[in-house]
Parts: structure tokens; sequence; C-alpha cells
């Protein structure tokens, strides 16, 4: 039996834990930070910790778990994959160095072009200046898109229609220090048209396994409209990826292993690859190097697999010793995400996220369906909201629309001050 350590505090680390919970193989789960929702999963602990290498350090020494899940991207670009392993543990997250492929989208978008992975045109620039200079001789016939290629937990990527938003957006993101993303470089693409698919692999150093797919919508407001979040709800689908395209992404996730592997960077972990689907193309938007979130909630609810097993042996580099066809099962998941007012906010004090809400859940919750907690704190023994995305409720079912009519039953039963969430998660296509 073993002890699992989770380094993280949101929806995605909820799920894994959930999972992980399943497998007959592990003992306990301890997850650091955590969050106050996480308590009623089985198995499972929160301790606190600062996600910063020291720390995590120190409380792995203590606890000392067979298995280490680095669960947000921040502390990977920092090396505490590197600084754990040094240690001795055996842990699921990428080095440093392979890390810089979520770390910085003009390394991604070069790494691309040199292994021939099909992706969006591109230009970047590494001043502001510069950038506003390249606007100029931009054709805005079909918009473009601007990426800061700082970290920027999902709120980094703008889709502009016109050159006016374009340097609006390009000032927010080099010059306003009201702005939480603050990058030195940029990086302009053109539009990619089609529908999108996040797809989620695992790299072991040198084999690669299609762990599953999902679909997530980015924007705050229905119909796709409003600003880019962290992503506001995703589902399982069951008309794509088609045969064709399943084969373009695995090439995609080899290329990927190999290049590192060219680098002397070889990439161990999980590789989230943003995909955008086009008749017979599939062509990469970005590589994240963790488990997304929230595709994590509804792609692992439908994993026909012991989750524990997969990532332990990806940890390890053993992953040709498994069998791993199949690792999906004919369910489907729908996830939905309840926010907080304000959300997402880039400005904290023109639009100030309202927090320190009671919520309150459903006296029963279908077997089928389960709230993974994100942004929530306890007090007085009850849950309070405390970040930007609070929860979000997973339902399983046979199909998508079952799954989506499920989750909606349950969320609609879920209330505190100043929610928001999206109606139209699942319905039709992206």
């Amino acid at each position: 039996m073993n002890k699992v350590l989770i380094f993280g505090s949101g929806g995605r680390e909820s799920a894994i834990a959930w999972k992980l919970a399943q497998s007959s193989l592990v003992e306990s789960i301890v997850v650091a930070p955590g969050n106050a929702g996480m308590k009623t999963i089985a198995k499972t602990t929160i301790s606190p910790c600062k996600l910063v290498g020291i720390e995590m350090l120190s409380l792995a020494q203590k606890l000392q778990p067979r298995l280490i899940i680095i669960g947000p991207e921040q502390p990977l670009v920092d090396g505490v994959a590197d600084l754990l392993e040094e240690s001795g543990f055996v842990v699921m997250g990428p080095h440093k160095a392979a890390a810089q492929l979520e770390l910085s989208k003009i390394f991604a978008k070069t790494f691309m072009t040199e292994f021939a992975i099909p992706t969006a045109e591109y230009a970047h620039y590494d001043s502001y200046e510069s950038a506003m200079t390249g606007l100029g001789s931009w054709d805005f016939t079909d918009g473009i898109v601007i990426k800061s290629d700082a970290l920027a937990g999902g709120k980094g990527v703008v889709l502009c229609d016109s050159r006016t938003e374009a340097e609006k957006v390009l000032f927010d993101f080099m010059k306003n220090p009201a702005v939480s993303v603050q990058t030195d470089h940029i990086l302009f693409e053109k539009k990619l048209h089609g529908r999108e698919l996040s797809a989620f692999a695992l790299l072991d150093g040198q084999d690669v396994v299609i762990l599953g797919y999902a679909c997530d919508y980015k924007r705050i407001f229905d119909g796709d409209k409003g600003p880019n979040t962290g992503g506001m709800g995703t589902y399982t689908p069951s008309d794509i990826p088609n045969a064709g395209h399943q084969k373009q992404i695995f090439a995609i996730a080899q290329k990927v292993s190999l290049g590192m592997i060219s680098r002397g960077t070889p990439y161990q972990g999980i590789l989230f690859i943003g995909l955008m689907l086009d008749g017979s193309e599939a062509n990469v938007i970005e590589f994240n190097i963790r488990f997304g979130d929230p595709e994590t909630q509804s792609l692992l609810p439908v994993l026909d697999a012991d989750l524990y097993t997969l990532l332990e042996a990806t940890a390890a580099g053993k992953l040709s010793q498994l069998e791993t066809d199949d690792l999906q099962s004919k369910k489907k998941a729908v996830h939905i995400v309840l926010a907080s007012q304000g959300y997402p906010s880039l400005d904290k004090i023109k639009n100030p996220i309202l927090t320190g809400q009671k919520i309150k859940f459903p006296s029963e919750i279908p077997a089928q369906a389960e709230i993974f907690f994100a942004g929530v704190r306890e007090e007085h023994g009850e849950l309070i909201n405390s970040g930007g995305r609070v929860l979000g409720v997973s339902y399983i079912a046979d199909s998508v629309e079952e799954a989506r009519v499920g989750a909606y039953q349950v969320v609609k039963e879920i209330a505190f001050k100043g929610q928001q969430y999206r109606t139209d998660i699942a319905k039709g296509r992206l």
C-alpha cells in the first residue's frame, strides 16, 4: 500500500485525489495545501504548505510518500521536480528544463518550428515598442491572437478583432501595472479556425501514452463571449477526435518526446496539448506541462484504469510495462464551473472579486455526480468562497447530453452570493 502526496489546492487536485482514492494500491493521500472541500475525499487529508521548493521538500521528507504529484505549473517551472528527485523521491512532473514548454510560449513556438509540429503562423517581440511596430504591418482581416510570454493562469491570451483592441492589450500586458498579467515578451499569432480539443498524454522520458481528450470553454460568458478565464467547463466529446486526428495527436506527442530527448531534457510527466481541429488537420495551439484545470475534472471520471499505476509508471519511466489500450470508458462526463462575481478580473481595484460568501449545497447529490472544490475555505464549520473559480460539478452518464442535463440539475441547487456560471457547457459544438 502506498502514500501519495499531491501539491496544489484547486479543482484539478481535488479530481486527482478523488480518482487516486479509488485505487486499491493507495493507502493514503495528502494534498498540500489543499482546500477545505477536499476533506470529504476518501483516504485524503490536507496539510499546510507554501508551494515553494524548500517547504515542499520539507513536507515530502516528513511524509515519505511513494509518489509525489505536482499539480500547478509554477512549482514545475521553478524546478521543484528536480529538487525532489535529487532528494530521492519519485515525482510526477517534468524537470525545469522541459517545463519551458509552458513557461514560455515563445520557446514552445520555436520548439514546434524546430521539430515540425503543426501550429499557427506567429511573430514575437521583446519590447513594447517593437511589438507596436509589428502591429503596424499585421493584417487584421482575421484579427490577431496576442499571448503573454509569462505564466498567466489562463488569462494571458486575448483574441483581438481590431488594431485598437490589440494596442490596448499590448499596453495592459506590457505597461499597465494595474493589470495582473505582465510580460516583457509578447507573441502574435494568426487565428486558427475549427474545433478546439485538449489532448492529454503521458510521457515517461521515452514512451508515450494518450490518456484521453476533453473540450474546454475558456471565455466567461455564454456563446464564448467575454474575457478568457482559466476554464468555465469541460466535457469528454463523443464525435472527436476521429481516427486520423488521433494518429496526428499521437505523432505530435511523440515529436515532443523525441525533441526533448534530442535537446538533452527528456520530458517525464503529463503533457497537455491544446489543439484546433480543422477538417483533417490538427494544429497545436499550446502545450501545458500538467493536468488541465478544469479538463481533469471531466477526464478522470471516465478513466477506465488505475490512475496510481499510470502515474507511478510515468514517473518511474516504466510505461512500456503497462497495458494501455482503451483507457477511457464508454461513459461521458460534463463538468461545470461556478465562479465568483468579478472573475476573471485582471484589475482587482476597479473590478474586485466578491469572496467570503456562504455556499448552499443540495441536501442530496446523485451518485453520478461529484463536486470538486477549488476556491473555498471553512468558516464556522461552513464552506465559503475564497477565490475566482470556486467549485465545479462533474456528472457521468451514457451520453454527453445526459451528462449535461444531470450536471446542470445539481448546479442549480448550489448557491452563493454573486455566483456565475455558463449555461451552455456541452451544448452544441465549440
